[in-house]
Parts: structure tokens; C-alpha cells; sequence
């Protein structure tokens, strides 16, 4: 009998399994740590990928709000080591974080690790990575405005930046 040809949870197309999918993924991580120009998208990649698996990478509440925190950023504000380390405080504190509800499988995003992974170039590995997050964002609209919340409670206590 012949199994799946896409992973269970993303459904990246030509994959037996989650962990044929997760050995896209560290292609795509290890493409980004060999590469200085790359690492800049590497927390939006492993975003993306956590949303795309969030039995195996958001367990957790915690880890949800971190995921989810990361992508909103990401979508819609300008990137700040402030607020990221700002982010990284809340989540290590005790904040009261709800239970997320998560796409099925299948509707997580219109494009998968497998986008990524076919990047051949440096600059068509950084847009292909924007499209996978863009598509990945869009598939939690249920969640935007929980993520707002926590990203707008993370800088009100950093005040103004600058």
C-alpha cells in the first residue's frame, strides 16, 4: 500500500511524513545558518514552520503566543532587537495566554517548507520565505487579533522606539 504523498500537517506536496517534511526544514535552517544574508529570516522560518506544525512545536500556550507573537511582528511592524527581547521577557514572565484555536491540517497556508526549499539563490530564498509567512499568516486570520493583543501589551511596556 502506498503512503501519503504530503506531510499530514502542512500538506507539503511529495512528502511521505511529518519527518520527511521536518528534513525540508533543516535543509532550509542549515541553508540559513551557512548563510550571513539569509539568517535574517531564520526566526520567520522556523515561525512558519512551527505554524504549519503546531502539535509537535506548539504544545504549549507558551509556545503558541511565542510562534504566533513572532509572526505577527514579522507581518506587520518594522523588525526592533528591542521588541524581540521585549517579546522574549513577557513570555518568560507568567502572562495569562488562552488556549489557541489552530487551522486543521491542510489549511495551514497555501505554501509549505517545499517553496523554501526549492530557493536556489540567496534572494529568491528571502521572498520565497516572505510568500511561505505571508501565506502561513493569512491561514491564522482567527488568531490576528489575539496576537495583535499580546504584540501591543509587549510594547506598551517598552514604551516609545526609537
Amino acid at each position: 500500500m502506498e503512503g501519503p504523498t504530503s506531510c499530514p500537517d502542512c500538506g507539503a506536496e511529495g512528502v511521505v511524513d511529518e519527518e520527511e517534511c521536518r528534513r525540508l526544514f533543516e535543509d532550509v535552517i542549515e541553508r540559513e545558518f551557512s548563510r550571513p544574508e539569509l539568517f535574517k529570516v531564520h526566526r520567520l522560518t522556523v515561525d512558519a514552520y512551527s505554524l504549519q506544525h503546531p502539535d509537535r512545536y506548539m504544545k504549549s500556550a507558551k509556545s503558541a503566543a511565542a510562534h504566533l507573537t513572532g509572526m505577527c511582528w514579522a507581518m506587520e511592524h518594522l523588525d526592533s532587537p528591542a521588541v524581540s527581547r521585549a517579546m522574549s521577557r513577557w513570555l518568560n514572565g507568567s502572562p495569562s495566554l488562552p488556549e489557541i484555536d489552530r487551522p486543521p491540517p491542510g489549511r495551514r497556508g497555501q505554501l509549505t517548507i517545499r517553496h523554501v526549499h526549492g530557493a536556489s539563490v540567496s534572494a529568491e530564498h528571502l521572498e520565497r520565505v516572505q510568500e511561505w509567512a505571508e501565506s502561513t499568516w493569512a491561514a491564522w486570520e482567527g488568531q490576528h487579533a489575539q496576537a495583535r493583543a499580546w504584540v501591543e501589551e509587549v510594547m506598551s511596556k517598552i514604551g516609545p522606539r526609537r
